[in-house]
């Protein structure tokens, strides 16, 4: 019989042998790895930077909290009349800490953020070692250098030297870090008004006084903190001193000091 089937298909091909590879694709791994690593650090850039907003959100909430409450006090003090009254203003604000202020007294220093021209301090104090060297009468020394001031000075006894009169926030915090064996922990905050016209003698006058307890005979180191707020009339070239019990007691890096004016 004759074949007449015909076709113009080529045949189909051999398949190939067990030894044989096919056709690979050519994989640029510098590249591959150049993208991984770029991939990861656009990520670990995204990280951060959520971190550093959430970081500044916090931080500008606890700022604007803080001078609200301060603006608020400093209304309350130019509504009132007599100096007295001024003990409802420091309520108020003891309240509005205990509330939910989680910054202690660094609120106070807050009032300065808008108005950078009126007269406040936050002094920072020396390390023991200097304190003793400096001081024989238990007044607490200042480090100049890492203490903030504006229109206020700074005299080398530990005095903080009022320029401008008026009415002035002032918030104080010791911490002691030792019990004493014959004297309770306290500081107190008291002020010298130097003689003038016929009065040439000095007057000193306590403004504040706070004590604070340890255990004795504790074999775990513990700290107490002794903090005082209010608010007074403080007159030019009136000077401002800060005593505890011992200064060899006291933990600089945890006590800080801090006053602002309010009004005239």
């Amino acid at each position: 019989m004759i074949n007449t089937f015909h076709t113009s298909f080529a045949p189909p091909p051999v398949p190939p042998r067990q030894a044989h590879r096919g056709p690979t694709m050519t994989v640029n791994t510098p590249l591959v790895k150049f993208l991984s690593v770029m991939v990861l650090l656009l990520f670990l850039m995204m990280f951060g930077g959520f971190l550093y907003v959430f970081h500044r959100l916090s931080t500008l909430h606890e700022l604007s909290s803080g001078i609200d409450m301060l603006k608020k006090l400093q209304q309350c003090v130019k509504h009132i009349a007599e100096p007295e009254e001024m003990v409802h203003c420091m309520e108020y604000y003891n309240t509005d800490m205990s509330k939910g202020s989680q910054t202690g007294g660094k609120v106070a220093f807050l009032a300065g953020t808008g108005a950078p021209t009126i007269p406040k301090a936050e002094m920072v104090l020396l390390q023991q070692t200097s304190q003793s060297k400096l001081n024989q009468m238990d007044t607490l020394i200042w480090n100049r250098e890492r203490s903030h001031m504006e229109k206020i000075n700074l005299g080398i006894s530990g005095a903080l030297i009022i320029q401008f009169p008026g009415y002035y926030f002032i918030h104080s915090q010791v911490t002691f870090s030792k019990w004493h064996v014959k004297a309770p922990l306290k500081q107190v905050i008291w002020t010298r008004k130097t003689g003038q016209g016929e009065r040439t003698e000095n007057r000193d006058e306590n403004l504040l006084v706070a004590y604070c307890s340890l255990h004795r005979n504790v074999s775990v180191p513990d700290l107490c903190t002794a903090s005082q707020t209010g608010v007074f009339r403080l007159e030019k070239q009136q000077q401002l001193f800060v005593n505890v019990t011992d200064t060899s007691l006291v933990n600089a890096a945890t006590s800080t000091f801090r006053l602002f004016k309010l009004r005239d």
